[in-house]
């Protein structure tokens, strides 16, 4: 398994809302329903609160690549998007 860490800056530094998409607008699920999605949890910024962090598990990067092209994933990305502000970075970690 891989663990994704992504870190999101928020559209107009409305974390609330990108959180809120994802756990109570579906955001979460739509991913989750991804093939490979295995878990997902968001978190507000401490020191940053206009950033996110996206902690992802999945099968493998490769899962994750492919994941990409689902209707899952299609579905998060129309619930989260309007709450994508510029900048962020994402990379994998294994969790074997």
């Amino acid at each position: 398994m891989d663990l994704e860490i992504a870190t999101l800056q928020a559209k107009d530094d409305d974390a609330a809302g990108l959180i809120n998409a994802m756990r109570n607008g579906g955001g979460s699920d739509a991913l989750l329903s991804a093939p490979g999605c295995r878990s997902v949890k968001v978190l507000p910024g401490v020191e940053n609160p206009g950033t996110v962090a996206f902690l992802v598990e999945w099968d493998s990067a490769e899962a994750h690549a492919a994941a990409k092209s689902s209707p899952g994933f299609a579905k998060f990305i129309e619930i989260a998007s309007p709450w994508f502000g510029g900048g962020g970075s994402m990379q994998h970690f294994s969790l074997d």
